[in-house]
């Protein structure tokens, strides 16, 4: 059997189904062979549970008991491996009862997020393994993501230009100047020079600045200046640097008590790669453009050799993979791709790009195979919708938190969420995580594959402020994409891939990105805490959370409206402090604070 198939809704009809629904809160995310116990309310018939384990395809029925006036309970055994569980709820009369859910975004490489849309689809339970946590070190942690051709330029030889590419998909390469905006509309071939000594060079101004992980994407040899095309695998882009400076830049990394972690993109290469060779830089006879019987043929898929075959969503300058024993040998062997990066450099683990075009079960030797290598790697996926089938213990440890974009986004920059559906999307987050994943999920408000934050809310910096207060303040490891620290604008694509602004950017936003990742290392809660929702105010549009450790705890209070807003929430009797600087000190009184924001204002409160 099947899951029922989604039904979009509008926002009108979604709510106005939510408050004449019968209520069920689904479990949170629950370890493997846990019983959890499954209630509905306002329900006056007799319901049946239809369960379905979407790792096994299997499928199976559990009928309720009544316990109250139209209240009824069922207990479940959850499975004894890590899955994802569907289920819903059916009545006698063939009617059935399903999660409401806001739909948050299509696919990955989807720029736009989805505002106003609901679905019915069945609840689900992230069945995950507990002993198979993410690393310590990734909990909380600060990352910086780099674009390495735009971030910082360092001092090469000067026999490094002519080693490039001979061409990018036909085309001469393009060499710009540092600050020049890019090509448009994008190609791949506008170069301006960024590379691994200069983030060498720059490793003192990220460490000042608060960050402890670093994001490369891809550095492997390419035709583009994105990467996302490699033609070797095993080789450095000349125009970047060198093995050895890559190993250099690992170890200065570490000596810093920084980690650093690379791009993996192993669902598809360049055409003109030495395994596709289409422009035959590798030999006449070589590649499986132009040779049947070249050991790469079987890596691809062709409905007509040569000329038809399949690239990843059909962009045909990067032929995708098929997951072959060779292919997986070559990536994750012993002696392959992946185990080679992480031995011969001591990095800190992988961002795989487009991973759900890739099998769950590539995934899970992948995991195997880097963990075996370091037991300590860091995994990421991308995955731009729900990614919980990847937190439940043997495939990765985190994703790129685009849900977690999308809804401060929709909030903060574009005031198209309520605060309730704010927080629905939040809580739906959350529930569907495993706790022991919620600290090391790479959350972010934008990306090299989005438009820039600061663009998305009109140049207005209250409202881009409030949303890296908002990031740096919540549960989750903060990504900040280079030069959102500086002001970088930009439209995806390709006008977000600046060059860093070394001599003009915006010192006042860097001044703040510095105040509030300095509170955050010091602070317990902001970097390992629970978090809990304490405001949601629609009239205000005011949002408030506390983040607990221990004994300390740290507010987060929010006014997403233009006009200025006096909010009240629940604390310990004394004197509270603002880390960001913003107000005043202010005194709780019997157990209540107010604090008075200015639109658009925000503050993070300590025990003073």
């Amino acid at each position: 059997m099947t899951s029922p198939s989604f039904n979009i809704l509008d926002t009108p009809t979604a709510l106005q189904q939510r408050r004449s629904d019968p209520q069920h809160l689904p479990p949170p995310a629950t370890p493997i062979r846990m019983e959890v116990v499954l209630t509905i309310e306002r329900c006056p018939s007799q319901p049946q549970v239809v369960v379905r384990d979407t790792r096994r395809e299997l499928t199976w029925h559990i009928i309720m008991k009544k316990a109250g006036d139209d209240r009824w309970t069922a207990s479940m055994l959850l499975p004894g491996t890590p899955t994802i569980i569907h289920y819903y709820f059916e009545f006698a009369d063939g009617t059935t009862f399903q999660a409401l859910r806001q739909i948050e975004a299509l696919v990955p490489g989807q720029p736009d997020p989805i505002f106003g849309q609901w679905t019915r689809r069945p609840f689900q339970i992230a069945v995950y393994d507990p002993a198979s946590a993410p690393p310590a070190w990734t909990q909380g942690q600060v990352i910086y993501q780099i674009f390495p051709d735009r971030f910082a330029k360092g001092m090469l030889p000067p026999d490094v230009r002519p080693r490039v590419a001979k061409n990018v998909h036909g085309r001469e390469p393009l060499y710009l100047e540092w600050g020049d905006l890019p090509e448009l509309p994008p190609k791949g071939r506008d170069f301006h020079g960024g590379n691994l000594r200069g983030i060498i060079d720059k490793l003192e101004y990220l460490q000042d600045l608060g960050v402890e992980c670093l994001y490369l994407t891809p550095i492997f040899e390419s035709p583009t200046n994105h990467r996302y095309d490699a033609m070797d695998y095993f080789a450095i882009d000349p125009m970047l640097g060198t093995e050895t400076e890559l190993v250099e830049l690992v170890e200065k990394v570490h000596q810093r008590g920084m980690r650093i972690i690379l791009d993996g993109v192993f669902n598809h290469c360049s055409h003109d790669s030495r395994y596709f060779n289409m422009a035959g830089w590798y030999g006449d006879n070589e590649g499986a453009y132009r040779d049947r019987e070249s050991p790469y043929y079987r890596w691809f898929e062709f409905s007509q050799w040569p000329q038809k075959y399949t690239g990843w969503i059909g962009v045909q300058s990067m032929p995708e993979f098929v997951e072959c024993p060779e292919h997986e040998e070559y990536f994750l062997g012993p002696e392959g791709v992946s185990n080679y990066w992480l031995k011969r450099t001591g990095m800190d683990g992988w961002r795989t790009d487009v991973t759900p075009w890739m099998s769950e079960e590539f995934w899970r030797r992948f995991r195997r195979s880097v963990r075996a290598a370091n037991p300590e790697a860091y995994l990421i996926a991308e995955e731009w919708t729900d990614a919980s089938h990847y937190f439940v213990g043997d495939t990765f440890d985190a994703t790129m938190n685009y849900r977690f974009a999308w809804a401060l986004r929709g909030f903060f920059a574009l005031d198209v969420l309520t605060v309730a559906e704010f927080e629905d999307r939040l809580a739906n987050w959350l529930r569907d995580t495993p706790a022991p994943f919620q600290l090391s999920q790479t959350n972010l408000i934008d990306s090299h594959d989005t438009a820039r934050a600061l663009t998305m809310c009109g140049g207005d910096k209250r409202r881009f402020k409030q949303m890296i207060a908002f990031m740096m303040a919540y549960v989750g490891a903060p990504m900040i994409c280079y030069g959102d620290e500086v002001g970088l604008e930009g439209d995806f694509a390709e006008s977000a891939r600046q060059s860093f602004r070394w001599e003009d950017g915006d010192t006042e936003l860097q001044d703040y990105y510095r105040r509030i990742l300095r509170f955050r290392k010091d602070s317990a809660p902001m970097r390992y805490g629970g978090v809990e929702t304490l405001l949601v105010d629609e009239r205000q549009r005011g949002y408030a959370f506390a983040r607990h450790f221990g004994d300390e705890v740290v507010y987060g209070v929010f006014n997403a409206s233009d006009s200025p807003a006096v909010v009240e929430i629940t604390v310990e009797s004394g004197v509270w402090s603002d880390a960001l600087g913003l107000i005043e000190d202010v005194t709780a009184q019997a157990g209540r604070l107010k604090i008075a924001l200015d639109a658009r204002g925000a503050a993070l409160l300590f025990k003073a």
